[in-house]
């Protein structure tokens, strides 16, 4: 591939970032005397920095085009986590009984963190060490956040700029797409701080854990242990996915207090179908209007927190939450799916409204939606061969696909093998988007 250099040097640059903020995690190992994960998490950082060494030695770091971008953030997906799943091997957390079955285990975990899934082989994670229980969570808010797109931007070129954000969905708000993507670590930063102080009241005494359920929380991945009830824990965690689904646009507004700008057509869209879903559901599964906003913000933002089993409601539920967590949340936020932006493109086609899209932004729109939906009863027929019905099967893919990570309990640590890579698949698939991977091939 031409540019492969560049793509390499770069690749060197992103795990030499990567392995600098493995400090934090270490940090809280040694202040608890945890001298094996320690040891992992140690060893992890070196590495990082020993391959990214020889990356930059061996290539020329340049600034990126567009198909470098695309190739580097696809590798970035999909290599990196096979440099963080280190401390998971090292340290066995799943007691795994031969090397396949802790590799793919080690990976699947780590994959569903970074794509902020939240599928989950750990059978009790409060159980873990503190600096791994963070570590999980850190991995998580990297991949969540767009860390990858943050450095991405700092090395792709400025004429490449507006060719980036069309490419990633990212929404120009000011004048530099740099700022703005360092406003975004900043602004999700302080969201994690302001809801660890409200968990550490709600839910935990233990910093640690408070600032994992906000981390987790927010970006949609591992669950916190979350009982039924009305109060001010379920109400903050409600407000904290509804939170993470909006897009940044709306975060930027309000940080600028341009209140009237807040309530655009996305975000109309989006909260008049949880309104409607939510009175749906009630009546579908017969609960209580909270529990039932409760759960259908939590399918629609990829968040997958569950605390009445969605395996255990009726049929009607299940395929009507299906088809929330693939609509998604909004765009440039931390929720999968198709997104509420395109939908709301397609809305305005129909109407043929002034905000309609463009042609080229239809077509790109629908072959989107075709390829999404071809690849989502492909591998759903693929893994009901695993032995589950193929409307669970479409679920698990579908929970895979929108990285949202709720399970109707096919996806357990004792699927083979062969199952848990389709579902790796699903989930970088998910991330990436279709689109993406297809325009990184084709180079246009």
């Amino acid at each position: 591939m031409k540019g492969l250099g560049r793509v390499v040097a770069n690749m060197g640059f992103l795990l030499q970032i990567t392995g600098l903020l493995l400090i934090l995690p270490v940090a809280i190992g040694l202040q608890n005397g945890e001298l094996q994960s320690v040891a992992s998490l140690i060893t992890t950082c070196f590495i990082a920095f020993g391959i990214g060494f020889v990356f930059n030695a061996f290539a020329e770091r340049k600034k990126l085009d567009e198909r470098t971008s695309l190739w580097l953030m696809i590798l970035t997906f999909s290599a990196i986590p096979m440099l963080l799943m280190i401390p998971y091997i090292w340290n066995n957390v799943f007691h795994s009984t031969n090397i396949i079955d802790l590799f793919s285990n080690s990976y699947f975990e780590t994959i569903s963190g970074f794509t902020t899934t939240g599928f989950s082989f750990v059978s009790n994670p409060a159980l873990l060490p503190s600096s791994l229980l963070f570590y999980r969570s850190l991995v998580e808010f990297i991949g969540g956040v767009g860390f990858i797109y943050i450095l991405l931007a700092f090395l792709c070129p400025k004429e490449d700029i507006d060719g980036f954000c069309e490419t990633f969905g990212i929404e120009k708000i000011g004048g530099s797409l740099k700022i703005l993507l360092l406003t975004v670590m900043l602004v999700y930063t302080l969201i994690v701080v302001i809801f660890t102080a409200i968990f550490y009241y709600t839910y935990s005494p233990n910093l640690i854990f408070a600032s994992c359920a906000a981390i987790d929380i927010l970006t949609g991945g591992y669950q916190p242990t979350i009982t039924a009830g009305i109060g001010l824990f379920q109400i903050s965690i409600i407000v904290l996915m509804f939170i993470g689904a909006l897009n940044f646009r709306f975060h930027y507004n309000l940080l600028h207090l341009k209140l009237h700008d807040l309530l655009t057509p996305e975000i109309k869209l989006f909260l008049v179908i949880i309104a409607a879903s939510t009175v749906v559901t009630s009546i579908l599964a017969w609960i209580n209007p909270f529990d039932s906003l409760f759960h259908v913000v939590s399918m629609i933002s990829s968040t997958g927190a569950e605390y009445i089993s969605v395996g255990a409601m009726p049929v009607s539920v299940k395929i009507y939450f299906m088809v929330l967590m693939l609509i998604g949340g909004c765009a440039f936020s931390m929720a999968g799916g198709i997104r509420i932006q395109r939908i709301q493109k397609l809305v305005d086609a129909i109407r043929g409204n002034k905000d309609a899209p463009t042609r080229n932004e239809l077509k790109t729109i629908i072959i989107f939606l075709i390829t999404f939906i071809a690849f989502l009863l492909l591998l759903s027929y693929a893994f009901s061969f695993s032995g589950v019905s193929m409307l669970d099967s479409a679920f698990e893919i579908g929970s895979a696909i929108s990285t949202n990570g709720v399970s109707m309990g096919a996806t357990t640590i004792t699927l083979p093998v062969i199952y848990k890579w389709l579902l790796i698949v699903a989930m970088l698939v998910g991330r990436i988007e279709i689109l993406t991977i297809y325009k990184a091939i084709r180079g246009t």
